[in-house]
């Protein structure tokens, strides 16, 4: 199958890409189809249903308006990595040539102004990979009950977490909501209070030095225990 010259994958079975839960279960080669009609991107899989639940192109695609995804069919699985190499030598599509680190082409993958990067993005691109550590994206996103490719957005600066993912995420990074928001500039660190700064000082002394202040500080009870006596007989 060397010559692909008669396949038209206009032609294929197709569904439009927010129909991606309603593709079958077999073995195929998938083209992704955009508007006009140009292949952006092919690829395999022995399963096309379960592939596009979680496709790490789907987030990127998905900006783009009426992309379909078409399919032709291969009954053996064996072949679809040989199909495949031809078919993306043969069509040259887009995106297989690319990554997801690379830039989007201006004209169709543009960021919108509603989607202009904040100045605390990096910082919180850098707690969320603190957060995943070494799981897998697939495990990490698991565990905070949302897709992938919304912690891959995360990653890339492209979408804020809500409030309630925020939580989990500073935790799993070591940070309260509060510290996490300071750290990000989103709040002000609050001034530490005379006696926080007191105890804090303390803390930070030599043991003889506390255990003056530990008289000074008895002494001034029972100053304080004498007056409230002397107070409660004079009423």
């Amino acid at each position: 199958m060397s010559n692909f010259s008669g396949i038209n994958p206009l032609d294929l079975p197709s569904v439009p890409l927010i129909e991606k839960d309603s593709l079958p279960q077999l073995a195929a080669i998938y083209f992704v189809i955009s508007e006009n009609g140009k292949i952006l991107y092919i690829g395999r899989s022995i399963n096309l249903a379960s592939r596009w639940k979680d496709h790490h192109r789907y987030s990127e695609l998905k900006e783009l308006r009426s992309v379909r995804i078409a399919w032709l069919d291969c009954d053996d699985e064996s072949l679809l990595p040989q199909i495949e190499e031809a078919m993306i030598k043969h069509f040259l599509p887009y995106l297989n040539r690319t990554s997801l680190s690379q830039s989007k082409p201006k004209t169709k993958f543009k960021r919108s102004k509603t989607n202009v990067r904040k100045p605390y993005a990096d910082k919180l691109i850098q707690v969320v990979k603190q957060a995943r550590g070494r799981n897998s994206l697939l495990t990490f996103s698991k565990s905070l009950g949302v897709s992938s490719a919304t912690v891959q957005m995360w990653e890339a600066g492209d979408r804020l977490p809500d409030v309630r993912n925020l939580a989990k995420i500073a935790d799993r990074a070591g940070y309260s909501i509060d510290e996490l928001a300071i750290y990000l500039g989103l709040m002000s660190p609050s001034k530490p209070s005379e006696l926080t700064l007191i105890l804090r000082h303390i803390n930070n002394m030599p043991l003889s030095e506390v255990a003056i202040i530990a008289q000074a500080a008895a002494a001034r009870f029972v100053a304080a225990a004498e007056y409230l006596e002397n107070q409660a007989k004079a009423n």
